[in-house]
């Protein structure tokens, strides 16, 4: 995908996405239960964003995600991240990559 800029007669095209594949690098789902505040979901997210990995959030501070992660884990801690059916707990870079190929 490109971005154009058009400067008067002249037009410039850059890549949308400098430097990264354009290509979904997990083809499993992945689920990431998630808290805007915590540091460690922030990385993850990082990391799932460097990897070019496609992902849904679940909001893991409402009462509702928070009922399903104990029903489903135990407990609610984040992050926590389901990538098919193996969950991720916590920042693990080569865990969600390895999962992801």
């Amino acid at each position: 995908m490109l971005i154009r800029f058009t400067l008067g007669v002249f037009a410039l095209a850059l890549p949308l996405s400098l430097g990264t594949p354009s290509h979904a690098a997990c083809s499993k789902r992945v689920v990431m239960y998630d808290a805007s505040w915590c540091p460690y979901c922030r990385q993850v997210r990082a990391i799932l964003k460097r990897n070019n990995i496609r992902y849904t959030v679940r909001d893991a501070t409402t009462p509702r995600v928070q009922a399903e992660m104990v029903k489903r884990f135990g407990d609610a801690a984040v992050p926590r991240t389901v990538i098919g059916r193996t969950v991720v707990a916590g920042v693990d870079e080569a865990r969600i990559k390895k999962l992801c190929r």
